[in-house]
């Protein structure tokens, strides 16, 4: 295994775990602010309903009207109509319960027996918790979950004091978890497309920074090995293997000077050895004449050369060799040639 794919494969895991993880952390981060969201809208519709009832509740106290019942439910069918010109978004409603648990209004027109069962313990919830609030405030908030018809259901709710009611805004979590789910799968589909990205730009970087770095220092190291000068390594960066390719560039100009000497000693050697072999070969060749047949005169021992002339044996030995000639003279040729002189050495 390469070891580029060894980084690789040590690599890719990381990322895509850190990514994957911020994926999550991402999408249940979006979760919450969704809720949060879906609940500040929710508050938003009772906080634009509220002040009406308050209003209305207020004209009747001003007027001292607030003990005459004919007069207080007109003013609540105002109210009511307020509700129904109210622009709610599909799938959700808003509906009255009084403190006893049984349906006041409901702008679904959801059977008032069916909404008992389901938010009449909710709107007894919501009146027990506010209990504890001051009797100066009109209206306090709560919110919370309820399954309606088997179909989970998110709400808020007001405690409206002087008539003892629970203002309810109610939809359902189908829709925010629909924008979870497309919140979800979009947060994945990034991711993933992150993940890619980040791999490939993960990739490419470590192939131009440093997978072709090490692949043209290995390159260079098998042709110095061949013996092959390598004169330049394109290795640029000022790094560990910017560093290796100018050391390698060092060690190749030394190894390439250190063989043009040794070419050129050899060069030398064999020119000395061709000198050698030339002045043996004139030796070998003076001694085989030598050791030829030599015509000699049979009387003043001359000796004939190639050329025809008579030469001294002396002079004729002397140019065919090394050799050096001192005169003297024999005993015998002492006593024929100078007789009575005493020539010999003692």
């Amino acid at each position: 295994m390469k070891f580029q794919t060894k980084i690789t494969l040590s690599i890719i895991p990381l990322v895509l775990l850190g990514i994957f993880v911020l994926g999550f952390w991402s999408i249940k981060k979006a979760k919450e602010n969704i809720h949060q969201s879906t609940f500040l809208y929710m508050n938003t519709i009772l906080d634009a309903y509220v002040p009406d009832i308050e209003r209305n509740h207020q004209l009747l106290v001003k007027n001292g009207l607030d003990t005459i019942d004919s007069f207080v439910s007109e003013y609540k069918k105002n109210v009511f109509k307020t509700a129904e010109n109210l622009n709610l978004p599909d799938r959700s409603h808003l509906f009255i319960m009084d403190g006893t648990g049984h349906l006041v209004f409901c702008s679904s027109g959801t059977d008032p027996d069916v909404m008992a069962s389901v938010w009449g313990p909710a709107a007894k919830k919501v009146r027990s918790a506010s209990a504890f609030a001051s009797a100066q405030d009109t209206a306090s908030e709560y919110a919370g979950r309820a399954k309606e018809a088997g179909i989970e259901k998110l709400y808020v709710a007001r405690q409206f004091f002087p008539w003892d009611w629970v203002i309810f805004f109610a939809m359902e979590d189908q829709l925010v978890r629909g924008a979870e789910r497309q919140i979800r799968n979009a947060t994945i589909g990034i991711a993933g497309i992150c993940a890619v990205l980040s791999i490939a730009m993960i990739l490419t970087i470590f192939n131009k920074f440093f997978a072709t770095p090490v692949r043209r220092i290995s390159d260079s190291a098998s042709a110095i090995a061949k013996g092959r000068h390598v004169e330049q390594i394109d290795v640029n960066s000022h790094d560990e293997l910017g560093d290796l390719a100018r050391n390698m560039e060092t060690m190749s100009r030394a190894i390439q000077q250190h063989q043009d000497e040794i070419k050129q000693s050899h060069n030398k050697l064999e020119t000395r050895v061709k000198e050698r072999t030339r002045e043996l070969e004139n030796a070998l060749s003076k001694i085989k004449t030598l050791k030829g047949l030599l015509p000699i005169c049979m009387h003043c021992k001359k000796i004939r050369d190639d050329k025809g002339y008579w030469q001294q044996m002396e002079a004729y030995i002397h140019e065919y060799s090394d050799a050096e000639f001192s005169h003297g003279i024999c005993e015998e040729c002492a006593q024929k040639h100078y007789p009575g002189i005493d020539l010999t050495d003692d």
